[in-house]
């Protein structure tokens, strides 16, 4: 892994208009192997649908290949901290401020907080030309090893 990079092996699925749809596989075993959702503890955790997301198509991939995926991880946390706590924020400081005025002005206005948080972050995601916290296609890799979990 690159330093400040997260990345992700991925499969093409489709290929349209200069984009690819790739398929993450969420993994639903426990981490202590390779191969996620092979043992019992994936059986026990239930099984997730894998993820499908449309990328840019920079490498000229085809169905089927492998390619790993990247985000810089500060845009990611950027984009997290926009998405959770800018809601957070609104909510507590309308909380905060209606409280002065008694409980129910102090709902009134943490609802009211809210609502413009997401409004405020709705707006910032709508008015970035490109998102930051939108993988794109790193290089192209090779398809993963199966085998079976040795490690206990």
């Amino acid at each position: 892994m690159n330093d400040g990079m997260v990345e992700r092996l991925v499969r093409v699925d489709a290929v349209e208009n200069g984009h690819a749809w790739v398929v993450a596989e969420r993994g639903g075993g426990c981490g202590a192997c390779s191969e996620k959702g092979g043992c019992g503890h994936a059986a026990l955790m239930g099984e997730m649908p894998p993820v499908r997301i449309k990328v840019v198509n920079r490498l000229g991939v085809r169905p089927g290949d492998w390619v790993v995926l990247g985000l810089p991880s500060g845009a990611l946390l950027g984009s997290l901290t926009l998405a959770y706590g800018l809601p957070l924020g609104g909510f507590l400081l309308g909380a905060v401020a209606g409280a002065a005025f008694g409980a129910g002005a102090a709902v009134v206005a943490a609802v009211a907080g809210l609502a413009l948080a997401l409004a405020a972050g709705r707006f910032v995601f709508a008015s970035r030309r490109a998102d930051p916290a939108r993988p794109g296609m790193l290089r192209l890799a090779a398809a993963p090893i199966r085998d079976g979990c040795t490690k206990a």
